[in-house]
Order: C-alpha cells, then structure tokens, then sequence
C-alpha cells in the first residue's frame, strides 16, 4: 500500500513538471528570458510586457484554445495527446504560430537571434510532425532541447546578462527533469526522449547559428 501510494505521488509530480514545461509554454518562458535576463532587458518595461503579452498569445493560448476545440468536437481524447494521430493538427497550428511570431518580431524590429529561435522551434515542429507519422517522438524533450540549446547559445555568445552559468546549467537540468517526467509517465521510451532532445537542440542551433 505505501509503495503504491509512493508511486502515486511521483506520478503527480511527474505530471506537474510536464504540464509546467509542456512544449505549449516553453517558448513564452524562452521570451521572458530574452525580455528580463537578456541585453533586450534594457528596453522600457511598456515595449517588454506588451511584446511578452503578444508571444504567450501566439505561442500557448492560441495553441490551447486549438486543442480545447478539438477536444470538444471529439477529434481529440484529451490535452495530453497520446495519439500519434492527434498530434498532427496540433503540430501544424504551432508552427503556423512560431511563424507569426517570427513575422512580429520582425515588424518590431527585435534581434535576428530571436527569431531565430522561433525559426528553429517551427523547423523542430515540421520535423516532428513528420516523425510522428511513423514514430511517437517526444514533443516535450523536443521542446525544452531548443530552449536549453538557446540558452547555451546565449551564454557563449555574451547575451546572458545575469549569472550565465546558472542559466545554462538550469536548462540542462531542466531537460533531466522533463525527459525523466515523460518515462515516469510511461508517455514515451527512452530513444523518443532522447531523439527529442536532439531535434530540439538541432534544430534551434542551426537557425540561431545561421541568422545570427
């Protein structure tokens, strides 16, 4: 009974640390990091909160407000997406948002380096949506791959202003902590974790290095 119960309550954390790190937050928590903790920090705080505000928009609430409708019409079981096949839509409308978010950033004149980002995050979307066709690849390692690859980026190229290490070693645990969350959830095996982790980080490295 107490190892069950234990079990239990891994699992809840495990599913707390997958709904905090979903690949539908990440990007926004990627563009607060540029806003508070990058040289963009110098910017008044009005130009931050309203090109924060414009982000989450596109990139989670738009996203939810998709699967939510999904879900309603029975196209989709649940927020989780278990299916390979549910995922497809969902997929397409985030690399429909990461682009609009590119084409924002663009018209508000912010760095080529965050777009960059974002380009990347819509290059590992294509790249999932195609290998989940075939193969169950982990959205969520996929997702905070590029955000910890982004973070390593930035701290070799001077662009994290405040304690870069810390930052850096935070992303690469962060990605621990996720991947282990999905095994523990029993939501993916281990070379979907790890084939996460490396389209992610690929995908985002080869943007920022090309248009930086």
């Amino acid at each position: 009974m107490r190892d069950k119960q234990k079990y239990t309550a891994v699992g809840r954390v495990a599913q707390i640390v997958s709904d905090l790190f979903s690949p539908i937050v990440l990007p926004a928590y990627m563009m607060a990091v540029a806003m508070w903790v990058s040289p963009l920090a110098n910017l008044p705080e009005k130009i931050r909160i309203v090109s924060m505000t414009v982000v989450v928009v596109l990139t989670a609430i738009v996203p939810t407000a998709v699967i939510l409708t999904l879900i309603k019409l029975g196209k989709v079981k649940d927020v989780s997406l278990p299916s390979r096949r549910e995922r497809m839509i969902p997929y397409l409308v985030s690399v429909m948002c990461y682009l609009g978010t590119v084409v924002f950033l663009r018209s508000a004149h912010a760095p080529v380096w965050l777009s960059g980002f974002y380009l990347g995050a819509s290059l590992s979307a294509i790249c999932a949506a195609a290998i989940t066709g075939r193969w169950k690849i982990s959205a969520h390692s996929s997702a905070v791959g590029g955000v910890a690859a982004a973070l390593v980026w930035m701290g070799v190229n001077g662009l994290l202003q405040f304690g870069s290490w810390y930052w850096i070693s935070g992303g690469i645990l962060l990605c621990g902590l996720v991947g282990t969350s999905r095994l523990i959830l029993n939501r993916h095996t281990p070379c979907q974790v790890y084939a996460g982790y490396g389209l992610g980080a690929l995908a985002v490295t080869v943007m920022l290095q090309l248009l930086y």
